[in-house]
């Protein structure tokens, strides 16, 4: 019977160490599976901070005239980055209608829109911007009345 044991102790040792390392292989692949985590909310975070460091934003702004540039109501960009596929509501026949408007760059570059902002107030609709940034993500700026003022 001793025999019998000491002849079996290489197989048994062989099965211990096969079972160590299955148990082995399934702690590292527990820790990994936290480290993809991990790293996953680190690029979406990453993400996150370049959008919003390229990210445009357009204001409805009144402006005075002077000497070099035409007062009324325009739309501004005073984002960090462009503004690209911007389209505006514009009310004509009682009807909500986007119209197309170049793109617009950093560093407060602005459109006049005057007529067709003040035609959007004046009828009680609100006045609304649509647009994109350089990554594709899309942005509204929705201007409102309450009580006929802005």
């Amino acid at each position: 019977m001793a025999e019998y044991i000491i002849a079996a102790l290489p197989n048994w040792i062989q099965a211990l160490a096969a079972i160590c390392l299955v148990i082995l292989t399934l702690l590292t692949l527990i820790i990994l599976k936290g480290y993809a985590a991990d790293t996953k909310t680190i690029a979406d975070t990453s993400v996150s901070q370049t959008e919003n460091s390229q990210m445009p934003f357009l204001a409805v702004a009144m402006r005075e005239g002077d000497g070099n540039a035409q007062g009324g109501w325009t739309v501004e960009n005073q984002g960090f980055g462009p503004a690209l596929n911007i389209s505006f509501s514009d009310y004509r026949e009682g009807r909500r209608h986007m119209r197309p408007i170049p793109p617009l760059g950093i560093g407060g570059k602005r459109t006049n829109l005057h007529n067709e902002i003040a035609n959007a107030l004046a009828q009680a609709e609100g006045f609304e911007i649509e647009y994109e940034s350089l990554s594709g993500k899309r942005y509204r700026t929705t201007v409102v009345t309450e009580n006929g003022r802005t």
